[in-house]
């Protein structure tokens, strides 16, 4: 994916955002740089990873959230190239407990090398970005990051709990989602706001919308999952791969509402191998029972919640850039048939 091309997934309209453009250029060369200080299998795993670029969604939440009239792109590298970091140790981390095969359509570092390495490799990213935040010298910074990790592995935690827990209710699917994905969201604008000076109520109506995205995103994600219609290729990883793992998403908890439709589900997971034709088997059944329309409308619920906030935050470059944010989600959710 081009640099380029991650700018029009977050936005059609590139005015609402063209501030970034080259701000995101001149992250890819933090990274760059960063990998190329490192070496042999340490740099060649981190460049497959943090170098193969994705969304960057989390740096850019916290570039829109220090756009002020004090923005320096220069003093907020760290803190962006930081998020980006953490989320991709968190990645790493989370295909090894899974035993994913690929990430963004590539093979693993678990699966090219062993799970050893991809554990070091996830550790040693995940402290870097201390190092890069403590440069700041800011006070609450390091709290709210360390705040945000630990409520990171707690979600990691609290999935393999449940893992091929059938009886799980939506308000543990929200706790676990608002812990593995909404907490870097909330960091992401966190920061942003701490670092451009900005008032401490202006502050909480960031962490506020990263609250509320950051659901809407993951619930969009495992929507995506759940589509038979999706194709691989697109998505990175097989469709119905949450299932395969154990992991109750929310159009599954929903679709549990069917007796049958749960009773075939146990079996699946029942078995030693799952195949496509029985992941195919059971997407179209769970299309059957109305889940999925059901889920368009949480999903729609909190990212309505976001779009309200939004008119909470101070600066018209800030706005602009969080609605062209919820835009993105929004388009992107109508790849959901």
């Amino acid at each position: 994916m081009s640099k380029d091309s991650t700018i029009r997934e977050i936005s059609a309209d590139l005015t609402a955002l063209v501030f970034l453009k080259q701000d995101l250029k001149k992250l890819e060369e933090f990274f760059n740089r960063f990998t190329e200080g490192l070496e042999g299998i340490l740099q060649e795993t981190v460049r497959s990873t943090l170098n193969t670029a994705g969304k960057r969604i989390r740096p850019i939440l916290l570039l829109i959230c220090a756009k002020n009239e004090t923005y320096d792109i220069e003093y907020l590298l760290p803190a962006a190239a930081a998020i980006e970091i953490i989320h991709t140790a968190s990645l790493i981390h989370d295909d090894i407990i899974d035993k994913s095969v690929l990430r963004r359509g590539k093979k693993t570092i678990h699966n090219i090398y062993n799970r050893d390495t991809a554990k070091f490799v996830g550790d040693y990213l995940f402290t870097h970005t201390f190092f890069l935040l403590n440069g700041y010298n800011i006070h609450g910074i390091l709290a709210e990051t360390s705040e945000a990790a630990k409520m990171l592995v707690r979600g990691e935690f609290d999935q393999l709990k449940t893992k091929r827990d059938l009886n799980q209710t939506e308000e543990i699917y929200l706790e676990k989602i608002s812990e593995k994905t909404s907490s870097l969201f909330k960091l992401s604008c966190a920061l942003g706001g701490t670092l451009s000076g900005s008032e401490k109520s202006d502050i909480e109506n960031m962490k506020k919308f990263g609250e509320y995205i950051g659901i809407s995103f993951q619930i969009n994600d495992d929507l995506i999952d759940a589509d038979l219609t999706q194709s691989s290729s697109r998505v990175g990883k097989p469709v119905g791969n949450d299932l395969i793992q154990g992991d109750i998403t929310l159009p599954y908890i929903y679709g549990f509402s069917s007796n049958f439709f749960k009773r075939e589900v146990k079996l699946l997971l029942s078995k030693k191998n799952i195949n496509a034709d029985d992941i195919r088997k059971i997407l179209a059944m769970l299309a059957e029972t109305g889940a999925i329309e059901q889920t368009k409308r949480k999903f729609n619920h909190y990212l309505e919640k976001a779009q309200e906030t939004v008119k909470l935050i101070k600066g018209p470059n800030r706005r602009t850039g969080l609605y062209a944010i919820c835009n993105a989600i929004m388009s992107g959710s109508r790849q959901v048939k």
